[in-house]
C-alpha cells in the first residue's frame, strides 16, 4: 500500500470512538445481558424489532447511543459465535468509566450477578485498570477506568508505557466499600476498540499513516494507536494468527462486529480534510447509510485493510 500524505496528515485532536454496533444471535437475550447484567439503559428499539440502541440515558438532554445490537438473519447461527472463530474483527470494545469508584462497584456487582462463564479476567495496564468479560456471542468487553494523564509515563514524544499486570483487587474494593452499582453512570463512553487483524504492518499503514493516529505503543503481536495524547483509541493484534479471514461485517448471518464509529468535532471542512486524505490513498468512501435516519453529509463508512467497517461521524 503506497501512502500519500503530502501534508503529513494528523487526525483531528477531537477524534474519539463514538459507539460500537455488534450483530447478535438472540437480540432479547443480548438486551437482557447488556441492560440487566452490565447496566446499560435501553434507549430505543427500531420499529422492525431487530435493532436496539443502548447507552447511559440523557446527557444535557440528548440520548447518546454507545452500543447498537442487531439481530442476525438466521437466529441461533452458533457456528459464527464460537470463541474459536478465526476472522478479522472485534477482540473487545472497551467501556470507559468516569471514576474509579464505579469500577469498584461494578466489580462487586459482577462478582454477585455475572455467570462465571462470561468472566475473562482483570489487569492493571499502568494507564488504566480493567475488567474483561464476553457476551453469549463471544463479543469481548472491557470495562475500565483511566488513571489521571499526569500519572501516565511517556517514553519519548509519542510512546506510552503500558503493561499487563495483576489488578490490585483488594485495594480497588477496600477504597470504595459504600459504592453500589446502579448501572453505567452518565459520562460513561466507549474508550477504545481492540481488533483482530491479519497483518500488523498493514494495520499500521491504515491507522497511523492514512487515518493519522499516533502509534503510541507496541506489545508482542499488537500495536496501539490514538489521537491527541490518549493511550489508545484503536488497538490491533494478530493473537489468533495471520492466516485469518477478512471481517464479515456485512454478513448478517454471522454474529460479531458490524462496525465501530469514530467521531470528530468541528465544521464540515474537518470532515472534508479526512475525505481528501482517504481518497488520495484509494480508500473507498461509502455514503449509502443502511439506516435512512443517518443519510446526511456528515457521516460515511470506510473499511480498513482487513475489511473491518468504520463509520466516520462529524459532530458540531
Amino acid at each position: 500500500m503506497t501512502v500519500n500524505s503530502p501534508d503529513d496528515y494528523i487526525a483531528s485532536p477531537s477524534l474519539k470512538v463514538d459507539h460500537v454496533h455488534i450483530k447478535v444471535s438472540d437480540l432479547q437475550d443480548s438486551i437482557d445481558f447488556y441492560q440487566s447484567i452490565l447496566g446499560f439503559s435501553l434507549l430505543r428499539v427500531k420499529s422492525n424489532g431487530n435493532t436496539a440502541h443502548l447507552g447511559t440515558g440523557s446527557i444535557e438532554g440528548k440520548l447518546s447511543t454507545l452500543l447498537v445490537l442487531e439481530q442476525i438473519d438466521q437466529k441461533g447461527n452458533v457456528s459464527s459465535t464460537s470463541k474459536e472463530r478465526r476472522e478479522a474483527g472485534l477482540f473487545h470494545f472497551a467501556i470507559l468509566l468516569p471514576e474509579r469508584k464505579f469500577l469498584s462497584s461494578f466489580l462487586r456487582h459482577i462478582k454477585e450477578n455475572l455467570d462465571p462463564q462470561f468472566y475473562e479476567g482483570m489487569a492493571d495496564h499502568a494507564v488504566s485498570e480493567s475488567i474483561y468479560l464476553h457476551d453469549s456471542d463471544y463479543n469481548g468487553i472491557e470495562v475500565y477506568r483511566d488513571r489521571k494523564p499526569s500519572e501516565w509515563k511517556w517514553i519519548g514524544e509519542n510512546k506510552i508505557h503500558m503493561v499487563t499486570e495483576p489488578l490490585d483487587v483488594d485495594n480497588l474494593l477496600s477504597q470504595h466499600r459504600d459504592e453500589i452499582w446502579t448501572g453505567f453512570p452518565v459520562h460513561t463512553s466507549i474508550g477504545h476498540v481492540h481488533l483482530h487483524v491479519s497483518n500488523l504492518a498493514k494495520a499500521k499503514k491504515f491507522y497511523h499513516q492514512i487515518l493519522g493516529l499516533y502509534h503510541t505503543a507496541s506489545y508482542t503481536g499488537a500495536y496501539f494507536f490514538a489521537a491527541n495524547g490518549y493511550h489508545h483509541h484503536v488497538a490491533t493484534n494478530t493473537w489468533i494468527g495471520t492466516n485469518i479471514l477478512p471481517s464479515s461485517a456485512d454478513d448478517y448471518r454471522k454474529a460479531g462486529l458490524e462496525h465501530y464509529a469514530i467521531e470528530i468535532t468541528g465544521d464540515i471542512e474537518e470532515l472534508n480534510r479526512l475525505k481528501r486524505q482517504l481518497t488520495m490513498n484509494d480508500i473507498a468512501i461509502d455514503e449509502d447509510m443502511k439506516d435512512s435516519n443517518e443519510q446526511n453529509d456528515t457521516s460515511f463508512y470506510i473499511y480498513d485493510s482487513d475489511g473491518i467497517k468504520i463509520q466516520i461521524l462529524l459532530s458540531k
